[in-house]
C-alpha cells in the first residue's frame, strides 16, 4: 500500500479526535466559514416561494452532461491514482472537499443567490481547455477543465457569494489531478539530487564510504540509487495534502494552516533523505533488505515519521502562540448589508439553454472525431542496420527499473565501434512512442544525464546539416563525470520534423495530435567520449561520420 494510504487511516483518526466539533455548524456552534461568505439576516420573515420542478430538473440535466462530458477522463484519471504510488492520494481529495460542503451545508443554505453571468466565460474556457486536452492528449488540461467549468457553472447558476464560500473544497480539488510529466520532471531530478547530496553526507558522517556520482551513491556492498520513487515527490505530495486537512480540522487560524501547509515541503524532503540514509546503512548489513519488501517498508515507516514531525511542528506552534476559544459569531454580524434571498426562484432558462448548448455541441464534436490513432506502417527500431561501412555495432538491453520509467514505448540502445581506426565509440539511443494519449511522454536528456552523474559543462544548440542539404537544430551538451567528458547530441523527432525544445515538441504533439489524429514521436540521441583537449566541433565531426549514415535511415522507424 502507498503513502496515501497512510493519509486515509490518518484522516479518519484526525476525524473522530476532532468529536462533536467537527460538527459545529449542525449543533449550532462556532465554526465560521471564510470572512468573504455573504450571509443573509433571518431577521426578515418572508413566504417561502413554491418549489418548481424546472431548475431542479435543469441541474440534474447539467450533471448528466457533465458525466457525458467526463465520465472517460475522470475514470482514467481514477486508474493513475490506483496504478501510480505518486498519486495514490487523490482518491480521497474529492471525498474531503464533499465532506466540506456537507459540513458547512447549513451555512452554505443562507448563502445569497446571486447569479451572474460573468461564470459563461469561465464554462467556455473549461470547454476549450477540455477540448485541447483531448484532441492534444494534455491529460492535465482536459482533467483541470471539470474543475474550471464547475467554477463556471457555481457563478453562472448561484453566484460569486456561494463561489466564494465554496472557494476552499473547489481548489483543493486541484491537488487530484497529476502535473504534466513535462513540469514534473522539473521537480523530480532536482529532488532526486538533492536526496542524494544529503544522503550522502549523512552516510559519510557517521563513516561510511559513500560516492555519489548523480543520483548513484556507490557504497561499498552495493549502489545505491535514488530512482524517481525516492525523489520524494510521493511523500510530499501525499504529506501536503494530508497537511493541509490536518490544518482545516485541528486548527481556525489562516496563518497556522498556511504555516503548515508550508512546513509539508521541508518535512517530505528530511523523512525522505532519512529513508535514504536507513536504506544505506541496512544495505551494508545485508544488501537484500534494501530493497523489494523491506525497502517499500521503509516507505511506510518514515511517511509516519513525518507525519510525527508534522503534528510537533502544530505543538511547537501552539507553544508559541497559543489558541484562542473560538467565540460565536451571529449571522446578521457578518454582513449587516446582505440582502435576503429572493422569494421568486431564479429563472433558470435562458443560461441553462445557452449552457446546455454549449456542452452539447463539445460534446457531440467530441465523438465526431476519430477516436484511433492514424499511425503509419513503420518498420521497428531494430531494424535500423546494425553493420555501417566501417562501423559495427552491439545492443544493450535496458533494465526493468529503467523501463518502468521511460513507459510504454520502444527503445534501442546500440554502440557503434570503428572498425577502420582507432577512436571513441558512439552510442546510439532512440526513444519512440508510438502514442502519448495516455500520458507516456519524452524523458528529456536534460534531466536524465545530470542523474546518471554527467555534469553539463557547455550547453547550447547547434544545427546539423543531412547528406540532401537539409538542416535542423539539436541541443549539444559537454557532459563531465569523474574526469571524463563526453560530447551529447540529442533532438526530439516526430512526423518529419526535429525540434530541439522540448516544449516546441509539446506544442507540436497539441496541433498534430489535432490536425493528423497521431501522438507517436521519438527521442534520438548521439553520445561519445571525447580525447583529452578534444573540442566540441571537433568531436561532433568526429561522430557526424556516423550520424550522416544512421540519420536518414531514422524515417524508416519514426514515421513522417
Amino acid at each position: 500500500m502507498s503513502s496515501a494510504g497512510i493519509v486515509r487511516l490518518a484522516s479518519a483518526i484526525l476525524i473522530a479526535l476532532r468529536g462533536t466539533s467537527l460538527f459545529a455548524y449542525a449543533q449550532g456552534q462556532a465554526h465560521p466559514m471564510e470572512s468573504s461568505v455573504e450571509l443573509a439576516p433571518p431577521a426578515v420573515e418572508q413566504r417561502k416561494p413554491v418549489p418548481r420542478l424546472w431548475p431542479r430538473a435543469a441541474g440534474w440535466l447539467l450533471v448528466l452532461l457533465l458525466v457525458w462530458l467526463y465520465h472517460s477522463i475522470l475514470y482514467r484519471l481514477a486508474l493513475q491514482w490506483w496504478g501510480d504510488p505518486n498519486f495514490s492520494h487523490g482518491f480521497f481529495v474529492p471525498a474531503f472537499s464533499l465532506f466540506v460542503l456537507w459540513q458547512d451545508r447549513d451555512q452554505l443554505k443562507k448563502v445569497r443567490i446571486s447569479p451572474s453571468w460573468t461564470g459563461l466565460p469561465f464554462v467556455i474556457l473549461a470547454l476549450v481547455m477540455l477540448v485541447l486536452g483531448v484532441l492534444g492528449v494534455e491529460l492535465f488540461t482536459s482533467r483541470a477543465s471539470f474543475i474550471v467549468l464547475l467554477a463556471g457553472l457555481i457563478i453562472l447558476f448561484r453566484g460569486w457569494p456561494l463561489f466564494r464560500a465554496v472557494l476552499f473544497p473547489w481548489a483543493f480539488l486541484f491537488l487530484m489531478v497529476p502535473l504534466p510529466a513535462i513540469i514534473l520532471q522539473h521537480f523530480t531530478f532536482p529532488l532526486q539530487i538533492l536526496a542524494s547530496k544529503l544522503a550522502t553526507w549523512a552516510l559519510q558522517s557517521v563513516g561510511i564510504p559513500a560516492l555519489r556520482e548523480g543520483n548513484v551513491i556507490d557504497l561499498p556492498r552495493f549502489p545505491l540509487q535514488v530512482v524517481e520513487a525516492c525523489s520524494g515527490i510521493r511523500s510530499l505530495v501525499s504529506l501536503l495534502t494530508f497537511s493541509i486537512i490536518y490544518g482545516y480540522l485541528m486548527d481556525d487560524r489562516k496563518s497556522v494552516r498556511v504555516a503548515l501547509a508550508c512546513a509539508a515541503v521541508p518535512i517530505a524532503i528530511t523523512a525522505n533523505v532519512f529513508r535514504i540514509f536507513v536504506t544505506g546503512l541496512v544495505g551494508q548489513w545485508n544488501p537484500d533488505l534494501a530493497q523489494g519488501f523491506y525497502h517499500e517498508f521503509q516507505g511506510w515507516l518514515v511517511f509516519v515519521v513525518a507525519l510525527g514531525l508534522l503534528f510537533a511542528v502544530h505543538r511547537v506552534i501552539n507553544l508559541i502562540w497559543k489558541p484562542t476559544p473560538s467565540t460565536s459569531i451571529p449571522h446578521h454580524a457578518l454582513d449587516n448589508n446582505t440582502s435576503a434571498p429572493s422569494t421568486a426562484t431564479p429563472s433558470w432558462s435562458f443560461r441553462f439553454v445557452i449552457t446546455a448548448a454549449l456542452m452539447l455541441v463539445t460534446a457531440a464534436g467530441l465523438q465526431a472525431h476519430p477516436q484511433e490513432e492514424a499511425l503509419p506502417l513503420r518498420q521497428p527500431l531494430s531494424s535500423l542496420p546494425a553493420e555501417v561501412e566501417n562501423w559495427s555495432s552491439t545492443d544493450t538491453e535496458l533494465d526493468e527499473q529503467t523501463l518502468e520509467i521511460l513507459g510504454s514505448g520502444e527503445f534501442l540502445m546500440r554502440d557503434y565501434e570503428d572498425t577502420a581506426q582507432r577512436q571513441p565509440g558512439i552510442g546510439l539511443f532512440v526513444a519512440f512512442f508510438p502514442t502519448q494519449k495516455m500520458g507516456d511522454t519524452i524523458h528529456s536528456p536534460s534531466h536524465c544525464l545530470p542523474g546518471a552523474g554527467w555534469v553539463p559543462t557547455e550547453r547550447g544548440v547547434v544545427t546539423l546539416t543531412r547528406p540532401d542539404g537539409t538542416s535542423f537544430p539539436v541541443n549539444r551538451y559537454v557532459v563531465s563525470k569523474a574526469g571524463e567528458r563526453a560530447l551529447v547530441l540529442y533532438w526530439f523527432q516526430a512526423h518529419g520534423r526535429e525540434v530541439a525544445s522540448e516544449y516546441s515538441a509539446k506544442y507540436y504533439l497539441i496541433t498534430d495530435s489535432i490536425r493528423l489524429h497521431r501522438s507517436d514521436g521519438a527521442l534520438v540521441r548521439l553520445m561519445t567520449p571525447m580525447f583529452k583537449g578534444e573540442s566540441a566541433d571537433a568531436a561532433q565531426a568526429r561522430m557526424m561520420q556516423l550520424g550522416n549514415q544512421v540519420i536518414p535511415l531514422l524515417d524508416n522507424s519514426i514515421p513522417r
